[in-house]
């Protein structure tokens, strides 16, 4: 009697979806703490430039990691950069206020975080009963029928989508 392939290969195949959105969270979580990094390079550059009394160039490299970042912010201070006769405490008003902004972010992505993370684990918990109930089936030696399992994929897709949409935080 021939084996069929697919309860083999939806089983791993929900335990993938299953972590996806935690894979979100975790995206999002090593994002905001990169985002306040660069807080705190920008408010060291700002007391730098404020102890100089002179218009100091902003490290390429934080500049490059703004700009990757997509703050819409970040233009305000590369235009404030390139003026010719920027007084250094404008130009550390405006590094610092970028940074404000930035913190302000991270703090708002991790409350978001704080506040889904129960619904997050109860849509994971959720969503490995079906898994597991078929790798019983599988075990058993009784595999559900090829319909049901294309089903249940389906609203496990659908389930994931919905917690990946949870774990996004955009601010």
């Amino acid at each position: 009697m021939p084996v069929d392939p697919l309860p083999w290969l939806a089983a791993p195949a929900l335990l993938l979806l299953t972590a996806l959105p935690a894979l979100a969270a975790w995206r999002v979580r090593r994002r905001s703490r990169a985002r306040s990094e660069m807080a705190g390079q920008l408010v060291e550059y700002a007391a730098a430039v404020r102890r100089a009394q002179c218009h100091l160039e902003l490290d390429a490299a934080l500049r490059d990691r703004l700009r990757r970042c997509g703050v819409p912010e970040t233009l305000c201070l590369e235009f404030a950069q390139e003026l010719p006769r920027l007084e250094p405490d404008l130009s550390a008003e405006v590094a610092q206020r970028l940074a404000l902004r930035l913190k302000r972010r991270v703090a708002f992505e991790r409350k978001m975080l704080a506040r889904t993370a129960p619904g997050r684990w109860r849509g994971a918990m959720a969503a490995t009963l079906p898994a597991l109930a078929m790798l019983g089936l599988l075990v058993a030696g009784d595999p559900p029928p090829s319909t049901l399992l294309l089903l249940v994929l389906a609203v496990e897709a659908l389930g994931c989508w919905l917690l990946w949409r949870v774990a996004q935080v955009d601010v």
